[in-house]
């Protein structure tokens, strides 16, 4: 073809952002949410969580890759070379993890000891006399039994100390002696927040009650300094997939292995002791360089387990219903041989998909169900009703991916229940994740056999369903009933992929559908035609899509893209991208939905996928797209994706610096939450939309 592999604006040699600085720039607004005085004090402390547990995912995946890294010396596509994105990629780490105690210490943590919260975590200095005697005995009773002091000396090496351990390091001293010896105690995995007599406001660390209780495990010795750290390790898997004779053994060894991995990064409490400190930190050489000293308590991810502890429903976001679609007492495959629906989690509920699989698993009329699985809930009623079908001796295939990062545990119990059961269980594709969101079954009606789909772009996850927004598509529509028959097809027997009527799969397809449908926008542009790209995803990281985007806006095409996390485009550069405006919504729910839109000479193209724009979604992974064609659908994708589009509360755009500002400190005030909007019933949202946007002929899907 005559379009050059590069597009043209050449002249910025830098034409792209750094994957990892964009992703920790995600963080960042996450970390903002915490830093919003708007929002309700539990939310921001959740807030601070999140930002805290993926600091650890960062380290424990992404720097030890970073760090291998380091001997690239050419830059890459970002202006970087690999010691330079290491380096980076740590300061900011760094820089993040203070930060974030930051806003914990002087602003959420001060918040919350005001007025009528009065939630105090107590340091022993304040311990009263009564506190003390009570926290004794709890220590005595639930905590002691389970502590084992390990020495360390010339014959007892250092302990391997699991990955996100907490412990505490201890300095102690014979009776009769002067030098002193180290041990190491850590804290067990149990509540980190003990309530205090009296009320549930106040609360003691557990690691603190163990360091004031440290004497009694070391009886005829004297403690004469402590210190707490965290240790964490590099975690990303080793698998080779071609000698697993049987992959499910070899993860579940590598899984023990995980807790081993090189250290990467030591997070100690400012107030240890120095000599202390030194002393672990030679013990697991450990670079001065990946320490990180904070004010504490160590490891945020506690502020969790507040909202339970607290019982304050006023503190959080006011409690929200999910609008239900189908009837508890409804047939299901009545509705869907009569219509087709799409669902907008979490604001229509998740009830329904479980419910489908329910009604399958006692439905009489029911052959065979088919379902990919990649992230379940631990006590999951899919899978139950999964395994209740098999029972019932129905045909059940189950493609379990067991490669779903930190799942994967959880993911090989489900496998073993589910073959007990008699299922057939498919574990993945030699090389290739499974993360296509499909589910299939096949009933006996009146007519024949049919076919009834769901196609989601989010996980069979019913816990998650309650947090993170996804789309659900449900179909008896026969053409893509044969679609996914061929796709699962392909995925457990030997088949190539068809022709698809409906359908795209990653790897054979999809990413040359993407490609073919953005350069119909750009010859459109160049024509003089009118040419739209509305897309919505999670994280764009593919150079290849980059470039085509990059030449469709040269061309002229308006490029809309709402990614909630990572971005390498760089967008408005002017005579690169000066086309492309790049959002991203951060707010109560985790924008996950995947939802594409091309203006396509007028006859637009509405698909939902279970893939965003990287190269492992698009070549290294088993993912569908879906066209959706009902106008009744269409018209409902259309309403989504003005909203995001308008939405002027909970959006930050990314600037030419690569960094995202919030719209509202633009000074635009009184536009709309997205999240909040979608929450509306449905006849409000639609009142609204007819004042805002049909009033003022303002539609930005129309180029």
């Amino acid at each position: 073809s005559n379009i050059p592999s590069l597009a043209q604006g050449a002249e910025t040699e830098i034409r792209y952002i750094g994957r990892d600085s964009s992703w920790l720039a995600f963080n960042q607004r996450v970390l903002e949410e915490a830093q919003d005085a708007e929002l309700p004090i539990l939310e921001r402390a959740k807030f601070l969580a999140i930002v805290v547990t993926n600091l650890d995912e960062f380290s424990m995946v992404r720097m030890p890759e970073l760090r291998q890294g380091i001997g690239v010396t050419n830059p890459d596509g970002s202006g970087m070379s690999g010691l330079e994105h290491f380096i980076n990629a740590r300061t900011i780490l760094h820089r993040q993890i203070k930060e974030t105690y930051a806003c914990w210490r002087q602003d959420v943590e001060v918040a919350l000891r005001e007025g009528d919260i009065d939630v105090n975590i107590i340091p022993p200095s304040r311990w009263s006399n009564i506190e003390v005697e009570s926290l004794a005995s709890h220590y005595r009773d639930t905590v002691e039994p389970t502590l084992t002091p390990l020495a360390v000396d010339p014959t007892r090496p250092i302990p391997l100390i699991a990955n996100l351990a907490l412990c505490i390091a201890v300095s102690v001293r014979a009776d009769s002696q002067n030098e002193t010896q180290q041990a190491l105690v850590v804290v067990p995995k149990m509540g980190r927040l003990i309530a205090l007599p009296g009320t549930n406001q106040r609360f003691a660390l557990l690691e603190d009650v163990i360091e004031y209780f440290l004497a009694a495990l070391f009886p005829g010795y004297e403690i004469v300094a402590t210190a707490q750290f965290r240790l964490t390790r590099d975690a990303s898997l080793e698998i080779d997939e071609d000698g697993a004779g049987d992959f499910l053994s070899e993860l579940e060894e590598e899984l023990r292995n995980r807790g081993r991995g090189r250290s990467m990064r030591l997070e100690i409490l400012d107030h240890g002791d120095p000599d202390l400190i030194e002393w672990v930190r030679e013990s697991l050489s450990i670079d001065g360089d990946d320490m990180v000293a904070v004010p504490g308590p160590l490891d945020l991810s506690l502020l969790f387990s507040l909202p339970n502890l607290l019982k304050r429903p006023d503190l959080e976001y006011p409690p929200f219903v999910p609008r239900l679609h189908i009837g508890a007492q409804q047939c299901p495959f009545g509705l869907l041989r009569e219509q087709e629906l799409l669902l907008h989690h979490p604001y229509d509920s998740f009830d329904p998909i479980v419910a489908l699989v329910r009604s399958a698993a006692a439905d009489p009329q029911v052959l065979a169900i088919k379902q990919t699985l990649y992230r379940v809930s631990g006590d999951s009623p899919i899978v139950h009703a999964l395994v209740d079908a098999a029972h019932q001796g129905k045909q059940v295939t189950v493609l379990v991916e067991l490669k779903a990062r930190f799942d994967e545990a959880a993911n090989i119990r489900w496998a073993r229940r589910l073959e007990e059961a008699g299922a057939h269980v498919v574990y993945g594709l030699m090389g290739l994740k499974v993360h296509a969101k499909l589910l299939m079954i096949i009933r006996r009606d009146e007519d024949g056999l049919r076919r009834y789909c769901h196609l989601g772009t989010g996980n069979y996850n019913d816990k998650t369903a309650r947090f993170y927004t996804d789309i659900s598509y449900l179909t008896s529509n026969q053409a893509v009933g044969r679609d996914v028959a061929a796709l699962f097809n392909v995925l457990t027997g030997y088949a190539q992929p068809p022709d698809w009527e409906r359908l795209e799969a990653a790897p054979s397809t999809m990413r040359k559908r993407f490609v073919q449908w953005i350069r119909f926008e750009a010859d459109q542009a160049r024509s003089g035609h009118p040419s739209r790209i509305v897309a919505k995803f999670n994280s764009m990281v593919d150079e290849a899509i980059a470039e085509e985007l990059y030449l469709a806006s040269q061309a002229g095409v308006r490029i809309d893209l709402i990614i909630r996390g990572m971005c390498i485009l760089r967008a408005g550069v002017p005579g690169l991208s000066e086309n492309i405006q790049v959002r991203s919504v951060i707010g109560r729910y985790l924008e996950h939905s995947r939802i594409f839109y091309f203006y396509h000479a007028g006859a637009p193209i509405h698909a939902i996928a279970s893939a965003d724009w990287m190269t492992r979604n698009l070549d290294r992974r088993v993912e569908h797209l879906v066209v959706i064609t009902n106008p009744q659908i269409t018209k409902r994708i259309d309403h989504i994706l003005r909203v995001f589009l308008n939405d002027r509360q909970r959006s930050r755009c990314l600037g030419l610096d690569g960094k995202y500002l919030r719209i509202r400190d633009l000074g635009d005030n009184d536009g709309l939450d997205a999240q909040a909007f979608f929450a509306l019933s449905e006849s409000q949202q639609r009142r609204h939309a007819e004042e805002q946007w049909h009033a003022q002929g303002i539609d930005p899907l129309i180029p």
